[in-house]
């Protein structure tokens, strides 16, 4: 009896210190089921290439863009979801090449839809693949352009309670913009800031549990 009280005695600091910490390392874990809502704001600046505006000569120049983001998911397994992202985006764009500058609008907006896949680790960070596509007309010349985006990135949930987050994101993001076999690219960083709502989710050590 005098050895099992030691015992108890001797280990229960680390008992406490592994459930606290276990607690810890599980904050962030999202359950099989859940629902995520939420959106991102995000902005960034890169140089393009293009060869669709002009056919006799590529222009160059750069591009600030600002996206709106909505993004809704559900969690097919634990920590991964799936789900649609919508965004808005608005472009301002200046030539540098030498070339007419009135060719290109300077300032374009259209909308971008497509699925999702998110993975969550314990620590809050989180991996993320985005594939959109959608279509372009420009007034009043007519023209009409099939548009692309890919964005691959990472990020971090910060749970300031239960169900809400902030997430700071860093993604590399692929777009094109295409007609007939003329394309024009661009590739970039892009940083952002979002908030999402967690719908079902439960405490940590309930997770804990069912994992």
């Amino acid at each position: 009896m005098k050895k099992t009280l030691l015992f108890i005695f001797c280990f229960l600091p680390f008992i406490s210190f592994a459930q606290e910490n276990e607690s810890f390392l599980i904050k962030a874990k999202v359950k099989q089921g859940s629902l995520m809502l939420g959106g991102t704001i995000s902005a960034y600046a890169y140089q393009f290439t293009d060869e669709l505006s002009n056919s006799s000569e590529i222009q160059k120049g750069n591009i600030i863009q600002a996206q709106m983001k909505a993004k809704n998911g559900y969690f097919v397994l634990h920590d991964l979801a799936v789900g649609l992202d919508i965004s808005l985006n608005h472009v301002s764009k200046k030539i540098t090449s030498d070339t007419e500058k009135e060719l290109l609008p300077d300032r374009t907006t259209y909308l971008l839809a497509g699925p999702f896949v998110r993975y969550y680790l314990d620590n809050g960070i989180f991996g993320e693949l985005t594939i959109q596509s959608g279509l372009l007309n420009l007034f009043p010349s007519g023209k009409k352009y099939n548009l692309m985006e890919g964005g691959l990135g990472v990020g971090y949930a910060f749970f300031f309670n239960e169900k809400f987050s902030i997430e700071p994101t860093l993604a590399v993001r692929y777009f094109q913009q295409k007609e007939d076999d003329r394309k024009n690219t661009t590739l970039g960083p892009v940083l952002g800031v979002g908030i999402q709502a967690y719908l079902l989710r439960k405490k940590a050590h309930v997770i804990k549990k069912a994992l």
